[in-house]
Parts: C-alpha cells; structure tokens; sequence
C-alpha cells in the first residue's frame, strides 16, 4: 500500500475501472454492509418529503435507502459506469419516489444543483477520493443552504496512519490500496485537523464525530476483524450542519 506523489496520481483515479467487480461485491463485503452502512443510518434524520443529494452514489445502495424512506433524491457520481449499475439497482425494486441519477464529479462545480436546493447531504466513503475538499464543501454548502445536514464516511485518520506507517500524518498523502474483491484503488490519506479544518472553513459545524462499533453479525463471520476494529476503527463517520451564518470562529 504504497504513498504516491501526486504526479504519480495523475490523471487520477476513476471507478469506470473497477465498477463490476465493485457493484458485485459490495452488498455483501462486511465492512459496507455490516459495518459503516448500519452506523451511518443510525445517523440520519427522518426523510420522508425531503430534498436528498447522494453524493457518490456508487452502485446505488443508499440511493434506493434513502427513496425507501421516502426522500426525493439525486444520486451522483464521477463514474458512468457507476450509475448504470445504480440505475439497475433502483429498475429492479423501483421506490415510491423516482431516483434523479447524474454523472457529475464532487471536485468540480454542481451546476445542475440550485443554491439551497437539498435539505440534507449522503456522501458514502467518497470523499477520500477528492484531494482539495475547499471546492466540494462550499458547493456542499451552497447546495444545502443554512441549517442543513451533511453526513459522510471516511477513512479513520489514526488507523489509516498506522496501516500506512507513514511518516508525515500532517500531509494529506495519496495512497495507492488494493483490495482482494476489487483491484487496485487511489485515494488521499488526511489527519483529523485537515478534516475539521475544512468543514469549519467551509462553514459547517461537526454535531457528530462517530467511529464505529462493528455489528454482531459482523463478529460471527469475522470475529478476528471484529476484535481488530474494537482497537483501531477502520472509519470516521461525521455528522454536521450548515451555520446559520457563514461566519466561522
């Protein structure tokens, strides 16, 4: 698991890639479905009528939670490959409300999205994948407006570090991982002050910092990860909400 210097990075990294291998494993890779998806539900709001943007929706999952729950919501990703298999995903079990799919990067600009459009923010283990979140947040913010909720997974800092071994924590790093199920995936390591850091200047005040506790049926099909994640959680999971001014002290 080799730290990459940037150029070593470019042009970057994109799930068109590793999309099938991806949408056929996830539902049931235990550190999605038994791990970060129950504790980021815990985590949510009531939805029903709400204005919900899925930012990075991979192969649709929380899209078609979110529409179960009675959200009206607006699944994006970078990756059309991506969409196509949440598109399937939402065809096969359609909700009560449609799903909006858009092919659309969280580092640029979401100009399709009106200032204040969406009440509220999912963003599932993506945001490792954008070095510089100054942009994303402030389109985050613009598209919720004041007193909205955002609610996103990443990587445990600490734990990341340790994997890692790296030798400068205080750098956002880009890492190049590969995982049995998938292949080979690139995405930025960044200490918790570079999380906060850019939520509060961003204009967002943290409600929530969570990491999570691994389900019981998580135990009983890995009971030595589960013993290994009670040590060292292998996500952070935030909860937080725009300022009523964009004021930030």
């Amino acid at each position: 698991m080799p730290i990459l210097s940037e150029a070593a990075l470019s042009p970057g990294f994109s799930y068109d890639e590793i999309a099938d291998a991806y949408a056929a494993g996830v539902d049931s890779a235990p550190y999605n479905a038994l791990y970060e998806r129950p504790a980021m539900l815990d985590l949510l709001p009531p939805l029903s009528g709400k204005r919900v943007l899925d930012a990075g929706c991979g192969a649709g999952w929380y899209a078609a939670e979110l529409a179960r729950r009675g959200a009206f919501v607006t699944a994006v990703d970078s990756s059309a490959a991506m969409i196509r298999h949440a598109r399937k995903r939402i065809a096969a079990v359609p909700p009560a409300q449609p799903v909006e799919f858009r092919v659309a990067d969280l580092a640029q600009p979401l100009s399709f999205a009106a200032d204040s459009g969406f009440d509220g923010i999912v963003a599932s283990l993506v945001v490792h994948y954008v070095r510089n979140w100054g942009p994303m947040l402030t389109e985050f913010r613009r598209v919720l407006g004041p007193g909205r909720w955002l609610l996103f997974s990443t990587h445990h800092p600490a734990t990341e570090a340790i994997r890692l071994d790296t030798q400068k924590y205080l750098e956002i790093e880009a890492v190049e991982d590969s995982w049995k199920w998938v292949g080979t995936v690139r995405y930025y390591r960044r200490p918790l002050s570079a999380i906060v850091a850019a939520l509060t200047t961003a204009g967002f005040g943290i409600e929530q910092l969570v990491e999570p506790i691994p389900t019981d049926a998580f135990k009983m099909i890995k009971p030595a990860a589960y013993e290994r994640l009670l040590k060292h959680p292998e996500f952070l999971i935030v909860r937080a909400s725009t300022l009523r001014s964009q004021s930030v002290l």
